[in-house]
């Protein structure tokens, strides 16, 4: 039988200061992000008549009522359609890791853009890493993949 000193005991207040401390670590644990799968994508190399001179190095993301995302990587410069362009997106929940590749090659039409299809997003918000280590490039934002939405994002000096 518990009485009611129990309750004012050093014991007492030990046992609910655990208790407390345990169920706020559960409630502030963060939820697991689950498997990481990776897609490797190549790029559809072409050139953009309507600029005129170099243009600034962005990304440009659009969204399909399907949940497919295109994706133009343009203001590359150096490389010709003899070369290749291609990305390696790592998913992990709803965080994407993208990194770019480049394989320059002697010969060709100049290009300045590159196409790619992700077709394997769901129609939610995601938090984006974009890296170029060849051009030493990159963005980091958060798209919603929602019917219509577009965005462009200017690609920056990583320091």
């Amino acid at each position: 039988m518990i009485t009611a000193s129990f309750f004012l005991s050093v014991e007492f207040y030990v046992m609910a200061a655990v208790a407390a401390a345990a169920v706020i670590g559960l409630c502030v644990k963060p939820a697991s992000k689950g498997p990481a799968s990776t897609h490797l994508l190549p790029g559809i190399l072409c050139c953009d008549t309507d600029a005129t001179g170099p243009q600034a190095p962005e990304l440009h993301f659009r969204c399909a009522a399907d949940g497919t995302v295109m994706l133009s990587r343009c203001g590359l410069s150096g490389i010709t359609d003899s070369g290749a362009v291609s990305l390696a997106v790592t998913k992990t929940g709803f965080d994407l890791s993208i990194e770019e590749r480049i394989v320059p090659a002697d010969g060709g039409e100049p290009i300045n853009m590159a196409l790619f299809t992700l077709d394997f997003l769901g129609q939610e918000r995601y938090h984006i890493r974009y890296n170029s280590e060849p051009t030493g490039l990159f963005a980091t934002f958060t798209l919603t993949n929602i019917p219509d939405m577009e965005i462009t994002k200017l690609l920056k000096v990583n320091s």
